[in-house]
């Protein structure tokens, strides 16, 4: 059975969090500059380091088997995700369409989904953890970027392909493939940069949803994107697992992270790229209130 204290901790550390950045915008204590900067600051520092991390995983403590098979796993669900993304939103207004298609590519698996099955399945469910993450973040920053900056043309996947967070994952694949290891003094100072990731991010969403109103909670389109989130994509994973023949850890682990909400770079993605920032922030907020009943209910399928 699914550790529910430890989700519900996780949970109200990300809405404690969030409460700061919002009471300290409201409050005036922090202003529009400082809101920019720490956009820039997290998107540019904070989150390649902390994908840096994310990749310093050794892949010779796991079974060869598993880890091959979740990483297909993955690669077919973040295709599958980027396909549903493309049909279920093409007619979203303009300025809503790339949150929502970004949401349905680019969960919140990383925060929320790690700890939780390490604590569920041990160190193996860490390691597999880590590998199924990776088309993910790869994903997020290349195809994800691509839904805020456009389709095409040459200078824009040169802008995607010289993003902060799309070299470090390029690194952090070397590394990993690699097994190479970070000189101390420069992996302490990575990890101590990128450990700030959830509290920094967070706190900045918060600061984000302090123009929004309650009303805006109950919008029809951020509860249907959120049935996608955490209703269809984790069943249709289920399902393919199924006909495929895939059981045990790789399913069970699949479809847990495949019931995340929608990620927190969300919002900071859409505020870097001009987007609809408030109502990305709503998204994030509702699918992640919505999961403390979604996840306990999708590991009794497990």
């Amino acid at each position: 059975m699914i550790d529910l204290q430890e989700l519900w901790t996780l949970q109200g550390e990300l809405f404690m969090l969030l409460a700061l950045g919002l009471f300290f915008r409201r409050l005036g204590i922090v202003d529009a500059g400082f809101q920019k900067g720490l956009t820039a600051l997290v998107i540019d520092l904070v989150l390649p380091c902390n994908i840096i991390c994310s990749f310093q995983v050794r892949m010779d403590s796991g079974a060869p088997q598993q880890t091959g098979t979740i990483l297909v796993v993955s690669l077919i669900v973040q295709l599958g995700c980027w396909l549903l993304a493309l049909a279920a939103f093409c007619r979203s207004p303009k300025d809503r369409r790339p949150v929502l298609q970004y949401a349905v590519l680019c969960s919140n698996a990383g925060f929320l989904g790690t700890p939780l099955t390490e604590g569920l399945f041990g160190p193996e469910g860490a390691l597999l953890s880590a590998v199924y993450l990776i088309p993910q973040r790869a994903a997020m920053w290349s195809l994800g970027v691509s839904f805020f900056t456009g389709r095409g043309g040459k200078s824009v996947w040169k802008k995607v392909l010289t993003h902060p967070c799309i070299l470090a994952v390029l690194m952090g694949m070397v590394l990993m493939m690699a097994q190479i290891s970070l000189p101390a003094v420069l992996d302490k100072t990575v990890r101590a940069v990128g450990n700030c990731n959830t509290a920094l991010s967070m706190f900045l969403i918060g600061m984000i949803m302090s123009n929004l109103r309650w009303r805006d909670f109950l919008d029809w389109e951020v509860l249907y994107f959120t049935g996608i989130r955490l209703v269809v994509i984790p069943a249709l994973v289920l399902l393919g697992c199924r006909v495929m023949g895939i059981g045990g850890l790789t399913q069970a682990i699949s479809v847990l992270l495949a019931a995340m909400p929608a990620g927190g770079t969300t919002a900071i993605v859409a505020a870097r790229h001009g987007g609809n920032a408030e109502f990305a922030a709503t998204c994030v907020t509702v699918s992640t209130v919505l999961s403390l009943a979604a996840i306990p209910l999708w590991c009794l399928f497990l």
